[in-house]
């Protein structure tokens, strides 16, 4: 990152506001103004850095940001929760997303992964291959669900056994399906031997929904 910092600092100048680490690939550099001559200069540099195992970093902002938090609610809270400053000055303000913001795109989350895995079932028909890549692709987003619908409870950095069991408590799914439906994510190959459980992935997400639907503070 240190590298990348340099680039943008080069580029930028005295707009350069920060750069700031989210995950070990993922990070979002802030300057002051954004420009196209910027963004032809910034081009050259990203085979360079995804050479370096880096992706190419979200362009923003201050200010874009603090009023595209009603927007991107998951994304920014996500990125505000783990954030590290790697350059700069930090851009965040103490402005966090809405409460009522959170619940409404966790509620647009949760029904699109249920709307999805109803139609990957279908496609899928009866043919086991189909199937089971359906439910290792699965996991990644309902990893993610859970741990938004946890993070809209005031909780953050969710453990797979944490999001089990806020799972198993909101719907009723057993805990060790749940477990067993996030270890997909890291053991896609064992996906076959879920096939069985594909009536409580449906019922899962369907739970998972109508939760979501009904929250109340």
């Amino acid at each position: 990152m240190a590298q990348l910092a340099a680039d943008l600092v080069r580029v930028f100048g005295d707009r350069f506001v920060a750069l700031v680490a989210y995950g070990p690939t993922r990070a979002a550099a802030f300057a002051s103004t954004i420009v196209a001559d910027d963004l032809e200069a910034l081009a050259p540099l990203v085979d360079r850095w995804q050479r370096e195992g880096l992706d190419t970093p979200l362009l923003l902002t201050p200010h874009e940001f603090e009023r595209s938090l009603d927007a991107f609610p998951l994304e920014y809270g996500a990125m505000l929760d783990r954030h590290v400053l790697v350059a700069g000055t930090s851009p965040f303000t103490a402005a966090r997303p809405s409460e009522h913001d959170l619940r409404r795109a966790c509620e647009i989350q949760a029904k699109a992964f249920l709307i999805h895995l109803r139609q990957g079932w279908v496609q899928a028909s009866d043919h086991a291959h189909e199937q089971a890549h359906l439910l290792a692709h699965a996991a990644e987003p309902l990893r993610a669900l859970l741990a938004n619908l946890v993070r809209l409870q005031g909780a953050a950095g969710a453990t797979d056994a944490d999001l089990a069991a806020f799972g198993a408590t909101v719907t009723r799914v057993p805990v060790d399906v749940i477990a067993r439906i996030l270890d997909l994510q890291a053991h896609p190959e064992r996906a076959a031997g879920s096939i069985g459980e594909m009536n409580a992935w449906l019922g899962f997400a369907e739970q998972l929904w109508a939760y979501v639907d009904g929250w109340q503070a």
